[in-house]
Formats: C-alpha cells, sequence, structure tokens
C-alpha cells in the first residue's frame, strides 16, 4: 500500500511539474529501477495547424496517417490527399483521382500512405481491398486488388490498412483482421507470404482455466488469435520497424530483417520499449489505465524510433539500442497534447502529430538539451565517440537524470582508453554490460603493470634462495672435511 501511495505522490508531481512548464507536455524519464524521474522537455510544441490556416482546405475531418519525402508531407484523410510542403504551405489536394478506364473516382476510406525515393506513392483503401499506386505527378499507375492470399479463410476479407515498400520494389502490407502476419507481395502485386509473423501471446492462467473448462465453455470462448500489427516503416538499412497494438503483447514494436525476424536490440538489463512502465490500475482516478499501446512508428537517418502510444497519447523516442532518449504528450486540450492522435512522423528535426479527434496537425520543435542529445545519439550511431562525449555532456548540464549520457560518456572514455575515468561514469548510468568490459580491462592493465615486476621479484627470491642453500650446503662441506 505504501508503495503504491509512493507511486502515485510521483505521478501527481510529475503532471505537477509538467504543467509548470508552460508547453503542456509530459516530461519525464525512468531510472534504472524503473521510476520515473523529471526531465527538461526535449521537443516543445511550436504550431498547430488547423483547417482554417489553409485557404485550399475547409477541414481537416477522418485524418488517417502522414508519410514525409523529399521535404513534402503527405497526408490521407478518409476521402482526400493533402501534400504539404516542409514549411506547411498546401502544394496538392484531391479528393478523386482519373481512373484506369478514364472516369473520375472518388477516394475511399484511405489510410495508410507510403511514397518512395523517387516520389511514387502508394494510399491503402480497405473498404475496397486494395491498394492504389501513383506516380509523382498525381497520375494513377496502377490499381493492386487483392492479391488472393492462400492459407487462410476465404470468409477473412482483404483490407490493407499500411503499405511500404522497399528498394527492391517488395511491398509489405499491414492488413486489418488477418494475424498471420504482415503481408507480403511481390513487385506486381501477387501474394509472396506472410512476414514477420507475430506468435500467439499465451497466459498461464487461461491455459489453465481453458484445460479445465468443459467442450461447451471452451466453444463460447474468443478464438485465440496472434496480436494485430498496426503499422510499419521502413528505416535508413531497409529494416521494417512495425508495431503491435495490444496491451499484452511482449514486444509492441519490432524491428525485423529480410527474414521477418525481430532483430530490435536491447541490453539484457533492459526493459523492452513498451511505453510508459509506471501503470494506473486504479479506475476511479480517472487517468488511462494498463499499458501503452503503440500504434504508429517512425525513424530517422541514425536509428532513433518514435512510437505513439494511444493509451496515454504519448510519443515515447529510443535510440537503436532500445534507450529511452524522451517523452512528450499527453491526454489533453492544451497545447502539447492530443485528444486523438493516429500517426507520428520525424519531418526534417521536428516531430508530427495527427490529432485526428482535434482535427489539427501539431508540430513539435527540438529544444537545445533535446539536440545535444539527438546529436549524441547521431555521433555515437556514426561512431565518432569522441564527439558524442562532448554532445553527452553537454546535455547533461541540462539533465542530470539522464541516466544514458552517463552510459555514453562512460562507452567513450573506455573506447578511447581511459578504462578507469569510464567505470565511474558506467556506473552511474547502471550499464552492467559495458562497466563488466571497463572493469575487464582495468584488471587486465594492473596485471600488465604488475606482472613483470612481480614475475622478476619472484625470480630473482628463487635465484637468491637457491645461491643461499648452495652456500650453505659449501659451508657445511668445508666444516665436515675439516
Amino acid at each position: 500500500m505504501l508503495k503504491r501511495f509512493i507511486c502515485l505522490m510521483s505521478a501527481l508531481l510529475l503532471v505537477c511539474l509538467a504543467a509548470g512548464l508552460g508547453e503542456g507536455s509530459s516530461n519525464y524519464l525512468y531510472d534504472s529501477n524503473n521510476n520515473m524521474v523529471p526531465a527538461p522537455p526535449a521537443y516543445i510544441h511550436a504550431r498547430t495547424y488547423m483547417a482554417s490556416d489553409f485557404e485550399e482546405l475547409n477541414n481537416l475531418k477522418s485524418m488517417q496517417a502522414a508519410f514525409e519525402r523529399n521535404g513534402k508531407l503527405y497526408v490521407t484523410c478518409s476521402n482526400r490527399l493533402i501534400i504539404f510542403s516542409d514549411e506547411f504551405d498546401v502544394l496538392y489536394t484531391s479528393q478523386s483521382y482519373i481512373g484506369l478506364d478514364g472516369r473520375k473516382t472518388d477516394f475511399d476510406s484511405n489510410v495508410g500512405v507510403f511514397v518512395t525515393e523517387d516520389g511514387e506513392y502508394y494510399i491503402c483503401e480497405p473498404n475496397r481491398s486494395r491498394i492504389l499506386h501513383f506516380d509523382a505527378d498525381n497520375n494513377l499507375l496502377r490499381v493492386l486488388d487483392n492479391p488472393g492470399i492462400t492459407g487462410i479463410d476465404a470468409s477473412v476479407r482483404y483490407r490493407p490498412t499500411q503499405v511500404a515498400v522497399d528498394k527492391t520494389g517488395r511491398i509489405f502490407v499491414v492488413a486489418k483482421g488477418m494475424y498471420e502476419g504482415i503481408v507480403e507481395l511481390n513487385h506486381d502485386g501477387s501474394f509472396q507470404g506472410f512476414y514477420g509473423v507475430n506468435e500467439v501471446q499465451y497466459n498461464i492462467w487461461n491455459l489453465m482455466w481453458r484445460n479445465m473448462a468443459t467442450k461447451e465453455q471452451r466453444a463460447r470462448m474468443s478464438l485465440w488469435l496472434p496480436t494485430d500489427f498496426t503499422n510499419l516503416c521502413i528505416d535508413s538499412d531497409g529494416f521494417i520497424f512495425a508495431t503491435v497494438q495490444s496491451s499484452s503483447a511482449a514486444e509492441s514494436v519490432m524491428r525485423l530483417n529480410a527474414k521477418g525476424e525481430n532483430i530490435l536490440r536491447v541490453d539484457d538489463d533492459d526493459e523492452y520499449p513498451k511505453g510508459d512502465l509506471w501503470l494506473n490500475q486504479m479506475t476511479t482516478t480517472g487517468a488511462p489505465v494498463g499499458a501503452s499501446e503503440f500504434a504508429a512508428v517512425d525513424t530517422n537517418e541514425y536509428g532513433v524510433y518514435i512510437c505513439l502510444d494511444i493509451t496515454r497519447n504519448r510519443v515515447f523516442a529510443y535510440n537503436e539500442d532500445g534507450k529511452l532518449l524522451f517523452i512528450f504528450g499527453g491526454p489533453g486540450n492544451r497545447k502539447g497534447y492530443f485528444r486523438g492522435p493516429v500517426d507520428v512522423d520525424f519531418i526534417g528535426d521536428s516531430i508530427v502529430v495527427l490529432d485526428s479527434t482535434a482535427e489539427t496537425i501539431e508540430v513539435f520543435s527540438v529544444t537545445d538539451y533535446g539536440r545535444a542529445l539527438m546529436r549524441a545519439v547521431e555521433a555515437q550511431y556514426n561512431y565518432d565517440y569522441a564527439a558524442a562525449e562532448g554532445y553527452w555532456r553537454e546535455a547533461l548540464s541540462y539533465n542530470q537524470n539522464l541516466f544514458i549520457a552517463y552510459s555514453g560518456i562512460g562507452r567513450a572514455m573506455l573506447r578511447s582508453g581511459d578504462a578507469d575515468g569510464a567505470l565511474y561514469y558506467l556506473k552511474l548510468g547502471d550499464d552492467r554490460k559495458y562497466y563488466s568490459k571497463a572493469l575487464e580491462k582495468v584488471r587486465n592493465e594492473k596485471l600488465k603493470e604488475y606482472l613483470v615486476p612481480v614475475a622478476l621479484t619472484l625470480i630473482g627470491a628463487l635465484i637468491a634462495l637457491k645461491i643461499v642453500k648452495k652456500l650453505v650446503r659449501r659451508s657445511k662441506e668445508k666444516r665436515q672435511t675439516a
């Protein structure tokens, strides 16, 4: 009871601290014991865009997804496509397109959008069971209809909601209600197979109850199905990032290789990225209850990935090692909070969140603290550890609770040869993996430092002992002959 009270008071304190910042955003981190600690904002609310800000738009209803490429932001609404510049000028908007038969066709139930490097883009229309492929000039190139997926019940309708295309032309599709995995299509749109199959999450109590239940009870139980993929993107190395919207999923965000295996890097001693670690279980408080559920993901060119939690309307950012970098957002109407976010994207140094309920596009800009933090991550990603150390120290000057910075400094010092200094910072950062490496290096250096003198001393002592024994023996022989 006391522990719960302390956790609740900590949470309330953090809320008060966040409110006092004036930007209306949650700013905190977790320490090595999963306790919340206050942190300065890495990103702050910079601008809210509404339909009234654009002459070309009369509303921003039913926004679904966003994708940034080549200085343009593509936003889908249920019946519209809008293309903005990186300065948020409307470059193109349309509620229809010219079909392959030459007829004008209205958009219907648009959801996911993906843009290739040469400006071609794909839009999902789940209600029509198809994906539309346009060229850079907004001309329809082809319609990817139901690919005829094998191995599933014929009654399951093909409803693509998210799409991504790699450099080889392979098409990856998240289809609603299709639990076998991400649908992989060949370049021509034909079915290749299921990718990144999501295993069923079993619960020991459910297993026990199912075994004890009667045949009639089991028949009334819901089907045990794998959790559903919700979003995906492709990182700079060509790997697929995907989110799973389930409070019970052990791995709510994944990085999938060519075989569909999750290769997301996380140290053994760390929590797997899953959003909030402190969870409210008291329904009477009015606060969101339960684990975070990631509904969207995006990544930048140096390994940072951001996940949108729709349980508490927050954005969580992690580096390539799964280390939590910063958090912002929350449920509410003030600046920096969201009412119904649906997607999150990097756009240059800024982060954009689509709030479908509020019908707004929220833009967050990086702070001095956030810039130092991101530059440290970028330098470390590019193996420039000396530069990374400088940026980590700058970030620490803003936030003494930034444990990843202590770890980053310690790792940089270890690589530069200062193992003794590295031990201090690695301990502060609770980096057990690299602390063990530094400790081993210190021991090896101590051995090298003292091994030769000790060895020479022992050898000298042995030689001296032999000489003394020999002299004693000769002395005895002389006395006997005398």
